[in-house]
């Protein structure tokens, strides 16, 4: 034990990353054994750690000196802790998109992902290791000594990582062309790369000036009526689990009395509400959007107030992420503008008082856009009211992977019930403004939701390998009886059942006010409109 009470820091840096390597990575291993069973592959499995370790002792040594090493290992055992916890539960991976958007969630929702597993894995994992890293006494070494300590290490190490990847040459190859996604899963090497990424986007964001664009938009239509749009933005609202689109449970009954459209091949943007949220509105499509571009570019709401069209964000969700920062914005998670809270702030508040603010624009155009706390995970359960409590037995806590698929789905199943509601009083406040104006709904979902297939919950997954659960999403268009009229319906039912993308969002929401612009693509717009 006295050997543990003075360490010098290349030891140090050793034994935090021995623990590290052999404790944050339980579910790269289990994915790697998946390929490549322990039976035939012990040695190569066994090499894979070592290789790890190597890799991650260089990288400390390079940046641990005898004032940083401390905060450093610790602050890395505690994040490495809680990111284990997710990976190990979830399966969840710490992309740069991921980073983002949890760096963008609010208390609410930070709140649903705390569980006492959580804490006892920060306890065990993370705190327990810092506080011995915390009271350990460090043999003094002047900067030369630790300088030639060091590099003699890492030239081992160095050699060492050759000898191994020669060795396994033929298992490393085919692990890194044919099985790169597991390289995602790698604790804590993988997110400390992703945060650098995430950095270096923010800092690339706030250097570029603001790009406007379309600045010839305007609205142009004979009609002089004027249109009211309410546009609602969907969370985590999966297609398949819409009866609207073949689900076998009635999940739409009361839209599926109204006149409404389902869009029921559409795919997502993004996976997450942070990358999704910003490029389903921007005119970049999902193959170059970047933060980078999009964030700072007029987005089509930015174009269609240009054009002389009054927006209003409402939100009940964690923010627009930045799409509405030049717009009129309200914050309806909050109790002070949403008088409809129990337990959490429904959606259906943000109905309230609506009228009015349409009855002091009635002489402009609206778009009004709602964006829903929908369907968030992990606690489907308190998404929606009691008595659309319709499914049952339900998931009654935020660790899913203590419920069964039964409970989970039951539970999701009532969040599109309550969407389905919130959507067809949506159309009802529509109806009774249709003497005035010609009103039309449009709803989209941000991105889909894992619910326990093939071992994923919740979302977050990078595009390239992420499952169809969590990209395709529900869409959904109600036109009144006038606007309809403008639209030609008989062609757009049946495009509905056809692939289409956020990619096209952007140009459906110009057509649908009649915004006449250059950026305008009509074969991206999901509606053809009768001239």
């Amino acid at each position: 034990m006295k050997f543990f009470q003075r360490v010098t820091i290349t030891s140090l840096v050793f034994i935090v990353a021995i623990f590290l390597t052999t404790t944050g990575n339980v579910k790269f291993f289990s994915k790697v054994i998946e390929i490549y069973p322990l039976d035939d592959n012990i040695a190569f499995v066994a090499s894979l750690l070592v290789w790890l370790l190597v890799f991650l002792v260089i990288g400390l040594l390079l940046v641990c000196y005898r004032y940083s090493v401390k905060p450093i290992l610790i602050l890395l055992l505690v994040v490495s802790a809680i990111v284990g916890y997710f990976a190990n539960n979830y399966s969840i991976i710490f992309d740069n998109n991921m980073i983002a958007n949890s760096l963008e969630t609010n208390v609410a929702e930070s709140v649903d992902l705390f569980s006492f597993e959580l804490i006892a894995y920060v306890i065990l994992l993370g705190l327990m290791p810092s506080y011995w890293v915390y009271k350990v006494q460090i043999v003094k070494e002047d900067f030369l000594q630790q300088l030639w300590s060091k590099l003699k290490v890492v030239v081992i190490l160095l050699v060492m990582f050759v000898l191994i990847t020669l060795t396994f040459s033929k298992s490393y190859t085919s692990l890194t062309r044919e099985n790169k996604q597991f390289r995602l899963y790698i604790n804590p090497t993988y997110y400390l790369y992703a945060i650098g990424k995430h950095i270096n986007s923010k800092f690339e964001t706030v250097s570029i000036p603001f790009k406007v664009i379309a600045q010839d938009a305007l609205i142009n239509r004979v009609n002089d009526k004027k249109k009211l749009i309410i546009m609602v933005v969907g969370e985590t609202a999966r297609a398949d689990r819409f009866s609207l689109n073949g689900y076998q449970r009635m999940t739409n009954p009361l839209l599926a009395n109204e006149n409404v459209i389902s869009l029921s091949q559409m795919y997502s943007c993004g996976t997450d509400t942070a990358y999704s949220l910003p490029c389903m509105f921007s005119n970049i499509g999902r193959s170059d959007y970047t933060h980078v571009q999009g964030k700072n570019m007029s987005n089509v709401l930015d174009i269609l107030s240009h054009a002389g069209v009054e927006i209003l964000w409402r939100d009940n969700n964690s923010s627009s992420k930045g799409v509405a920062d030049r717009l009129t914005y309200q914050d309806f998670k909050s109790k002070r503008l949403n008088t409809v809270c129990n337990i959490e702030c429904r959606d259906e508040g943000m109905l309230v008082g609506l009228q009015q603010y349409v009855d002091a624009h009635y002489d402009k155009d609206m778009l009004i856009v709602l964006h829903m706390m929908g369907s968030h995970g992990p606690a489907y359960y308190k998404r929606y009211p009691e008595k659309f409590k319709i499914f049952t037995p339900i998931c009654e806590t935020n660790q899913l992977n203590k419920c069964t698929n039964e409970q989970i789905s039951n539970a999701y199943d009532n969040t599109i019930v309550y969407t389905d509601y919130f959507l067809s009083k949506t159309i009802n406040f529509l109806k009774s403004n249709q003497s005035q104006f010609k009103t039309a709904m449009f709803y989209m979902s941000d991105h889909g939701e894992s619910l326990g297939e093939n071992g994923l919950y919740l979302h977050g997954m990078p595009y390239f390998i992420a499952p169809k659960e969590q990209t395709h999403v529900g869409s959904i268009l109600w036109f009144s009886d006038e606007f309809s009229k403008d639209v030609d319906t008989k062609l757009l039912n049946k495009k509905a059942n056809t692939k289409l993308s956020h990619d096209g969002m952007f140009h459906t929401l110009l057509g649908l006010m009649n915004v006449d612009t250059l950026v305008y693509k009509e074969k991206l717009d999901y509606i053809r409109y009768i001239k």
